[in-house]
């Protein structure tokens, strides 16, 4: 016995007289009460509660008589009063009831009648708590997370099921400990063999890579880096890049790119940028010949049938998106180079012609985001995403289901107060999360700024682990999305500790303080913890801009297919175009990212 039931009670909740250092906020307790029964006789029920909250107090004690110690400088040990006459009352937010006889397994029924007064209130022991959080249900799947908060001997583990079919949000502060809950969870999938796909920006996540050895027998892990290549499968690439860029056409445009679409042939295997790059220099020369106002071909499919207007504005919404993949290519070339000793990256296979080799039994696909433009990222997530959602939509049982894992979520499905226009992946996860459960594609949301994800998106996952949040702002668009979420829970996750939390909603039979285990086992020992005095104390400046000129030089040199271009000795024949009528190169510069702010 820890206390007695005192005052008022009611069927949600009640208070108890705490014996002194016997239990602590968040501990789980229980009281035998009778209830009325269907008979209308009654009978013995165990009232199962969570301790949301301990008001210590102690009436020989007035403030009267603090302030006097206070203006005198005084020692409580020197005066006549009593410290010994306090006492601890404790708010119990009650879960529900079940029956004092059952032995295997609990069900929890709401309580249609108050607790009685008076009532002896219990520590239960670690084996009733198990069978309270359905510990003895074996045939049901469980990812285990870690333990009760202050109970180490409880484990606390969510419904699989629930988990990949209903999506799940982690939320915290930085520091908090989400990616070491994410980790955790995925650790526990991995074990159950179910495929994962993870966007990961930071590289928060390769230390999978690098401790596979201590994966289940069979896990491959996969680290992709981004690459867009076009086929006769997938000649739509080019257009979903122009419109998941925000680069909107008109229908006159629009008839013009498929113009030169029709127009430019396709090998399978050729990079999206030089595909787009042939494009472009058939935009030209529709440009030049509308210039010259050529008056020998009147077909319909001649360049006047199109405006000087129409055919610069295809050209350039096609030259934004080849600088995008051209310093996405720079990029990969930077990575792979400065990551080669300790990682072996893959090139993305494409997620319409080939999603076998992203989402397989048994497989962690990684891509790894790191380095690349917040559009860029956006881009790749909704292109690969989308592509692997049509498949399991479209019912062609090429891919297993799958959870997608989507770390610092606040990025790719942003609220509307943040802006949207360079997002587009936020329409896609809309999607996915509406309708994925229906078609096995689960997602995991990671953020460490809660108040700045899509409202729509954050209410569609149906089970929430919420760890450290101390921003006013957070908590606050917390409560506003999790339904029970109560004021006394939202008060106390400001004083969690790293790796302490509340898991709440479908994944668990009612909100729970827990300690989620931390895997330090597969932390990345190459990244995420780098010496920055270090590297800044024995910098080469002279190195450094060396290497930044030689860069330079070759991404602003001509590509091998402008150089083999068969109107470009047309081109050189030509006078050069004065300075001011002169277009931007289509080959990158480092001004792309100041370009695609305009």
């Amino acid at each position: 016995m820890i206390g007695t039931v005192v005052g008022n009670t009611s069927t949600d909740s009640y208070k108890f007289i705490l014996r002194s250092f016997r239990a602590k906020v968040g501990d789980i307790v229980a009281t035998l009460s009778a209830i009325p029964d269907d008979n209308k006789s009654h009978g013995n029920a165990i009232i199962w509660g969570r301790i949301v909250s301990i008001d210590r107090h102690n009436p020989f004690f007035p403030a009267e008589a603090a302030q006097e110690l206070a203006e005198q400088n005084l020692r409580l040990i020197d005066t006549v009063l009593s410290t010994s006459r306090d006492y601890l009352n404790a708010e119990v937010l009650i879960l529900g009831s079940s029956d004092e006889d059952s032995t295997s397994q609990m069900d929890l029924s709401p309580l249609t009648y108050p607790v009685q007064p008076a009532a002896r209130v219990i520590n239960p022991p670690a084996s009733a708590i198990k069978k309270l959080l359905g510990a003895s249900e074996d045939n049901v799947p469980k990812l285990h997370v870690g333990s009760l908060l202050g109970r180490s001997d409880v484990d606390v583990s969510l419904a699989a099921n629930k988990v990949v079919s209903r999506h799940l949000a982690i939320l915290a502060m930085t520091g908090g400990g989400k990616t070491v809950a994410a980790r955790r969870i995925i650790l526990a999938l991995i074990g159950h063999g179910y495929p994962i796909v993870i966007f990961d920006p930071h590289g928060d996540y390769l230390g999978f890579y690098e401790n596979r050895a201590k994966l289940p027998p069979g896990t491959d892990v996969k680290l992709f880096y981004p690459m867009m290549k076009v086929s006769e499968e997938n000649i739509t690439v080019v257009s979903d890049l122009l419109a998941k860029m925000g680069r909107k056409m008109t229908d006159a445009q629009h008839d013009f790119f498929n113009k030169i679409v029709m127009e430019t042939k396709i090998s399978d295997g050729t990079k999206a940028s030089d595909y787009i790059l042939e494009l472009i220099q058939r935009a030209e020369n529709t440009a030049a010949k509308i210039a010259r106002k050529d008056k020998e071909d009147d077909a319909e499919d001649s360049p006047k049938k199109f405006g000087a207007t129409t055919v610069n504005a295809v050209k350039r919404s096609l030259s934004f998106v080849l600088n995008a993949l051209k310093q996405m290519e720079q990029n990969n070339k930077v990575l792979c180079e400065r990551l080669k000793d300790d990682y072996q990256f893959h090139e993305m296979p494409d997620p319409k012609r080939d999603p076998e080799d992203i989402v397989r039994k048994k497989q962690v696909s990684i891509f790894y985001l790191a380095g690349y433009d917040h559009l860029t990222q956006s881009t790749i997530v909704s292109m690969v995403l989308d592509a692997l959602f049509s498949h399991r939509a479209a019912l062609t049982n090429r891919i297993p289901p799958f959870q997608t894992v989507i770390e610092e979520a606040h990025n790719f499905i942003p609220s509307r107060q943040e802006g949207t226009d360079e997002t587009p992946s936020l329409m896609t996860v809309r999607k996915v999360i509406t309708e994925g459960r229906k078609f096995g594609t689960g997602l995991m949301i990671i953020s460490q700024r809660p108040a700045r994800l899509d409202e729509t998106i954050l209410t569609q996952c149906n089970s929430f682990l919420v760890l450290r949040l101390v921003n006013p702002k957070d908590k606050n668009f917390v409560r506003s999305v999790m339904e029970n979420l109560s004021e006394s829970d939202a008060n106390i996750l400001q004083t969690f500790g790293p790796g302490q939390g509340i898991v709440s909603g479908q994944a668990v039979r009612f909100p729970l303080l827990v300690k989620v285990h931390h895997d330090k086992n597969f932390e990345s020992s190459k990244i995420g913890d780098e010496d920055f005095l270090k590297a800044a104390a024995s910098w080469n400046e002279s190195g450094t801009r060396a290497r930044n000129r030689g860069a330079f030089t070759a991404a602003a040199a001509p590509t091998p297919a402008a150089k083999a271009s068969p109107d470009a000795n047309k081109k050189e024949q030509q006078p050069a175009p004065s300075k001011a009528a002169r277009s931007d190169p289509p080959s990158l510069k480092f001004s792309a990212v100041a370009k695609r702010k305009r």
